[in-house]
């Protein structure tokens, strides 16, 4: 074919040269006189398969073939990049993703080719190899083939994750004769602390038996470690609003280690003051300590909770549980103004950096619900939403709790705002008037209950 395309070019150059027509040879580009059928020497058709392999694994396939007759073909990827891989999520781009960290096979560097067969490059997307958290991600991946070009059917692709995990709903209230303790004990990494609600039978010792609680430790259904995160036989009194908290005589495993040491003050601090009319704790020490007790925490001064925003995320332990966790706002930098409701709202969903979201903790709002509006009135906060609010997790309800959920006590943690309201804009009302459907529900007061409770005190979320 080659040979007759050639000897076509030549008679038509005898013509021009007959013609009178000056020629510069030097000037003249054969390749662009040559009709481009035959550049298929140096194409490489690429096929993509995608195969969803479970909620947490997608699996993408490229088959690579050369668009040529030849018995035998071969072509180099690009040695520093033979891949580019563009993976975003909430219009966030995903970085650290080499090719060995994605590419289940090694004939990612070059290829040859017999008798026209086809290869693959096969790559595995694994949530919690790539330690990313759930949501809806954008991925972009184009070959990069030395001195080849490519004629590739489709490089663009979606892929969803979503963790399976159960998620006992948030409660407004306990029954006649009990009490609810807020208790808080520290993740798996002891990274930051996960409050937790234990039904008790009331008392009229509510500090000493929140101290008590904290030192039996969560029940390991939860997926937490199981040990006391504070000293054993600590005990506490209460003068106006303040509690005093007298330590121990031995608390030596506490002064090594500054985690072990700020978790203990922590989950004293949070959970003493979740009791009504406490706003701050005073620790005593009694007994023979060592020069720098508690890590060398100033201890002479009390201690007062956060009065911070703080951002909700969804924890998953290592039974499966959905726990709703508190995240200074702080962590996300302080370019985020601590009291912009939209601002706020946003760090709910996928963040890239800094890397708060990950394969174990996850955003509460998934990135397609968007807060239209809002209004405070008297310290109540109204949210107008969009219809994906219902849609995105009509067929998981457990989910859209937990976002709901998440969303009140993100909001509840601004000193502004005592209650939340949320309302919904329908995608189409066929009329020119705005008309929002309300959302009734229950607002939620004890968090993250450690058992599940009663049918009558689990109360749906239903639109209205």
């Amino acid at each position: 074919m080659f040979r007759g395309i050639k000897n076509i070019f030549i008679i038509l150059l005898i013509g021009v040269l007959a013609s009178g027509i000056p020629i510069y040879i030097n000037r003249i580009n054969i390749n662009a006189l040559i009709p481009d059928a035959i550049s298929d020497r140096n194409v490489v058709a690429v096929t993509t398969e995608q195969n969803v392999i479970s909620s947490d694994h997608v699996q993408i396939k490229l088959g690579f073939s050369p668009k040529t007759k030849k018995n035998y073909f071969n072509f180099f990827f690009e040695e520093s990049d033979p891949f580019t891989v563009e993976l975003l999520s909430n219009n966030e781009q995903i970085s650290n993703l080499p090719p060995d960290k994605l590419i289940s096979s090694n004939n990612y560097k070059a290829m040859e080719f017999y008798n026209n067969d086809v290869q693959y490059v096969t790559f595995e997307f694994e949530q919690k190899k790539l330690d990313l958290p759930d949501g809806s991600y954008n991925l972009k991946i184009i070959p990069n083939i030395k001195d080849k070009k490519i004629d590739i059917a489709d490089h663009e692709f979606h892929i969803n994750f979503n963790t399976d995990g159960s998620y006992v709903q948030a409660i407004p209230s306990v029954k006649s004769g009990e009490m609810a303790l807020t208790l808080y004990f520290p993740d798996n990494e002891f990274n930051h602390l996960i409050p937790i609600t234990r039904v008790v039978r009331a008392n009229t010792y509510p500090l000493t038996t929140t101290i008590r609680n904290i030192e039996q430790g969560p029940d390991e259904s939860l997926g937490l470690p199981t040990i006391s995160p504070i000293p054993i036989g600590s005990s506490a009194g209460r003068v106006g609003d303040t509690v005093h908290v007298r330590l121990p005589r031995n608390i030596s495993e506490f002064d090594h280690g500054s985690t072990k040491a700020t978790t203990a003050i922590n989950s004293f601090v949070r959970s003493l003051t979740s009791s009504s009319g406490v706003s701050k704790v005073q620790f005593r020490l009694t007994g023979q300590y060592s020069n720098d007790p508690f890590h060398g925490i100033d201890m002479n001064e009390p201690f007062f909770p956060t009065n911070k925003p703080e951002i909700y995320t969804a924890y998953i332990t290592d039974t499966d549980r959905f726990l709703l966790v508190p995240i200074p706002l702080d962590i996300f930098g302080d370019r985020y103004n601590s009291g912009d409701i939209e601002t706020i709202f946003n760090l709910m969903k996928f963040k890239a950096l800094p890397k708060v979201y990950n394969a174990k903790r996850h955003p509460i709002v998934p990135s397609n619900i968007e807060l239209l509006d809002y209004s405070i009135n008297n310290k109540k906060l109204t949210l107008i939403f969009n219809e994906d609010f219902i849609k995105t997790y009509e067929h998981n309800p457990n989910r859209h709790v937990m976002m709901v959920d998440g969303i009140v006590f993100t909001f509840m943690s601004l000193e502004n705002i005592d209650s939340v309201n949320i309302k919904i804009e329908p995608d189409s009302t066929g009329s020119s008037r705005r008309q929002l459907l309300n959302y009734d529900f229950t607002m939620p007061t004890h968090i993250n209950p450690e058992k599940e409770q009663p049918p009558e005190l689990n109360l749906g979320y239903l639109p209205k």
